[in-house]
């Protein structure tokens, strides 16, 4: 069998090649003022042939912008009643309906995992703590990012389509919590999925029904499904993964809480501006009071926090993202100023989160250049051979693209976000090719809070001894999360420009090619117990 090179750095996730995209972005729909500042920022990404289609929706004090790039549902340019798949957006909502039960007083943040679940189902404990609904929102429960049957389905274009109730209840019962319940930070889809499907069973009809009934609709959210109906499946983009080669919709049945949701930028600007309002204290609209929840930091620590739902970054903007194996999504706000970011990507690629900061200093009046991308001429610098613990890798071009190749995997696209930095999406990786003089002699490879150092070597020339991870590599202090920025689909983090390489630890491999990993808030580091 042929050495798989990817188990190198810890993944399984891959993805396939797709011929040349022919998407020039044009922007459409509401033509507001900063019509030309957000061309300006999303035209890199159409010229490289890094997606193929994309929503940008722009919130200031009251006032809406919609901008559609590239192709959309029968060719024509997306709008803002486009539907995207949200991935781990779902949690937003699902950790609305769990704020919304708790005002009731039908559940405490506290409460029991077990108490919400039928008798024989139990849950797993260590050192003698239990799991609680706090515990399941905040991804510090222990559970596994996934539910262990579902890395048979791993390779499945729809991975999660056949995971059902009697499943979740096997794994739960199995399951070995990877750290002691309320210590440690870990970005869980099964976890925020047990949560929903325990909210549904506990309060009756499953959680579509109350997910629908007691947030969707109070919202006037009439663009969000968790199955989308008939009437509105002409208005569905079709995803692509990496390479810009079609995939299919994503299905859940028992994880839906998790990612399920499909949405438009009109309606995840309404949920921006309820969530505004909430935050300056409107109390009179529906589920102000639930969103004011949500929005309180949970973790007793400075700097980046969690709300319940939400990620909190350190100058007080609220966020989540994350993809599906065709689509990315960004969703944030900032109450300070009143002002939100939508991002909808018809192209499962975590380069997407790099606007919202992009699009936030857009509104602030102050734009940034358009990022400068590595193109076919930059990258032909890096085409050749590289060693990687005795193993040749191979950096290949083609067109605009480039692709790494190794023996045993398919080829890996290196999709750029500056002049020589990539992000390795398969894989999770953060690449950067280094030069002595005008010449590329290495690619280093940012995986976690380590650096694999690959050195370039000639054609025929002997294996160079073995590369290991640099000892006391770390990440550079900007390659964080998206602004605000946890599959995935899962929420994951976009690499800064300029950041070394190395994207926030717990970022791992997505259940299926093209889809996303979900990194950790801080790096998945033991953070502080929650607040009580």
């Amino acid at each position: 069998m042929p050495h798989r090179w990817s188990i190198l750095f810890a993944v399984a996730a891959c993805s396939h090649p797709a011929p040349p995209a022919t998407a020039v972005a044009v922007p459409v729909a509401q033509l507001g003022v900063h019509r030309a500042q957000v061309a300006a920022q999303v035209q890199p990404l159409f010229d490289e042939e890094l997606i193929s289609g994309l929503v940008v929706g722009l919130y200031d004090a009251g006032k809406t912008e919609i901008y559609g790039f590239g192709e959309g549902p029968n060719h024509a340019t997306p709008d803002g009643t486009t539907l995207y798949e949200i991935g781990p957006v779902t949690k937003v909502h699902t950790s609305l309906l769990f704020a919304d039960a708790v005002q009731r007083r039908e559940v405490e943040l506290d409460t029991p995992l077990a108490e919400l679940l039928p008798l024989g189902v139990t849950v797993p404990i260590r050192e003698n703590v239990v799991i609680t609904l706090r515990h399941l929102v905040l991804h510090t429960a222990g559970l596994a990012r996934l539910p262990p049957a579902l890395a048979v389905h791993s390779a499945e274009p729809d991975p999660y389509a056949h995971y059902g109730e009697d499943a979740m209840y096997r794994d739960l019962i199995r399951a070995q919590l990877e750290a002691t319940p309320g210590t440690q930070v870990s970005y869980s889809n099964f976890g925020v999925g047990v949560l929903g499907f325990a909210l549904g069973h506990k309060l009756g009809g499953g959680f579509a029904k109350q997910v629908t009934e007691r947030v969707l609709r109070p919202l006037g959210l009439t663009d969000t499904f968790l199955t989308v109906p008939a009437a509105a499946v002409a208005r569905r983009a079709r995803g692509t993964n990496e390479d810009l080669a079609n995939t299919v919709p994503w299905t859940f049945d028992a994880m839906a809480a998790s990612a399920g949701m499909t949405s438009s930028a009109r309606d995840l600007l309404k949920l921006i501006e309820a969530e505004l309002d909430a935050a300056a204290g409107g109390t009179t609209l529906p589920l102000r009071r639930a969103m004011k929840l949500s929005q309180e930091p949970q973790l007793d620590r400075a700097g980046d926090n969690e709300g319940l739902g939400w990620m909190i970054d350190g100058a007080g903007r609220y966020w989540h993202n994350g993809g599906t194996g065709g689509f990315h999504a960004f969703v944030g706000f900032d109450p300070k100023t009143r002002r939100g970011v939508v991002l909808l990507a018809s192209t499962a690629t975590a380069l997407v989160d790099r606007l919202s900061d992009a699009m936030y200093k857009v509104l602030d009046g102050a734009s940034p250049p358009p990022p400068k991308l590595a193109g076919p001429a930059e990258l032909a610098a890096f085409v050749g051979t590289y060693e990687l613990s005795g193993t040749k890798l191979q950096v290949v071009a083609d067109g605009k693209r480039l692709y790494l190749e190794g023996p045993g995997e398919p080829r890996h696209r290196l999709a750029p976000f500056s002049d020589h930095e990539l992000w390795l999406e398969a894989l999770q990786s953060v690449v950067v090719f280094e030069k002595d003089g005008d010449k590329v002699v290495r690619v280093l490879f940012g995986i976690g809070d380590h650096m694999l150092v690959a050195p370039r070597v000639e054609p025929g020339a002997p294996a160079a001894p073995g590369a290991k991870p640099a000892p006391d590599a770390k990440p550079a202090p900007d390659a964080k999360p998206a602004p605000g920025a946890k599959p995935a689909p899962d929420a994951k983090p976009a690499p800064a420009a300029g950041a070394k390489p190395a994207p926030a630890a717990g970022a791992k491999p997505a259940p299926a090619a093209g889809a996303k990993p979900a990194p950790a808030p801080e790096d998945a580091k033991p953070a502080p117990a929650p607040k009580k």
